[in-house]
């Protein structure tokens, strides 16, 4: 090759890459100008308990707008005030801290799980869930689905250990009725919508919403005494039942069918 084509081809790639360098400079600066641009985010100003509007907080300028760099702007950070308008802290906000999500609720839903969907967002409202063991004949032979309403009893030595008139030895007491069972191991009740059963998949771990003033009045009893369950059919309403023990255990006939139609009249 000669001289004159190798000088020639040199210049052109050193013109090329300086052209490169160029470019890549200035892309740079204008990188390093975009982190450092000034951006806005909700800071508090002092510490903010839980369950303080965002209103009143803003207000009253313990939540102000301020300056950040881009760079520095957290990726879930609020920046619009009108977002938060009715909202209240899930928990207490620091002096210093930027406002994030998550960082205000709607009050339905403070202290609770606003992420992805979890067991406890299907309890019914107000309860809940506790669970204790029965299988086989505790249980009406595994024959009980999520979604199915049980009578909850126990055996115990005496019905005078609950308080109740002595019983002159062992009796059964009813402790919960029409309790709804939410799950069977992890066998869960059907939405309300689905058009089959979910069958019992034969584990003894039954799962229950309860008022939370019961779980500790349930878990104890349930741990202390064998447990009983009864099925509830339709058309059965709670009522009262006393305790059988061995001076009631004998029906006042033989026949349960004439019971049932008795007590249907």
């Amino acid at each position: 090759m000669n001289r004159i084509l190798v000088v020639a081809i040199a210049a052109v790639v050193a013109v090329v890459s300086g052209l490169a360098l160029v470019s890549y400079v200035g892309g740079a600066e204008d990188r390093a100008a975009a982190t450092v641009e000034p951006v806005t985010m909700l800071v508090a100003t002092d510490d903010i308990p839980a369950g303080t509007a965002f209103d009143d907080a803003f207000a009253d300028g313990r939540i102000v707008v301020a300056q950040t760099l881009k760079e520095s702007l957290p990726l879930t950070a609020i920046t619009d005030p009108a977002a938060l308008a009715g909202m209240m802290t899930d928990g207490v906000l620091r002096a210093g801290q930027g406002v994030v999500e998550g960082t205000f609720a709607l009050p339905a839903d403070l202290g609770r799980n606003v992420g992805p969907a979890t067991f406890a967002g299907d309890l019914p409202e107000g309860t809940v869930a506790v669970s204790f063991d029965a299988s086989g004949s505790q249980a009406v032979s595994d024959l009980i689905s999520p979604g199915d309403l049980v009578n909850l009893l126990i055996n115990v030595p005496n019905a005078s250990e609950l308080g109740l008139p002595d019983s002159g030895g062992p009796a059964v007491v009813h402790v919960f009725q029409d309790l709804e069972v939410i799950a069977i191991g992890a066998a869960v009740r059907p939405d309300e919508s689905a058009e089959e059963a979910v069958a019992n998949p034969g584990a003894s771990t039954y799962t229950v919403a309860v008022a939370p003033k019961d779980a500790a009045r349930l878990l104890f009893l349930t741990r202390q005494y064998e447990v009983l369950l009864a099925l509830v059919g339709p058309g059965i309403a709670p009522s009262d039942q006393a305790p059988i023990g061995k001076a009631d255990a004998l029906p006042e006939t033989l026949t349960p069918e004439a019971d049932a139609k008795e007590e249907s009249k």
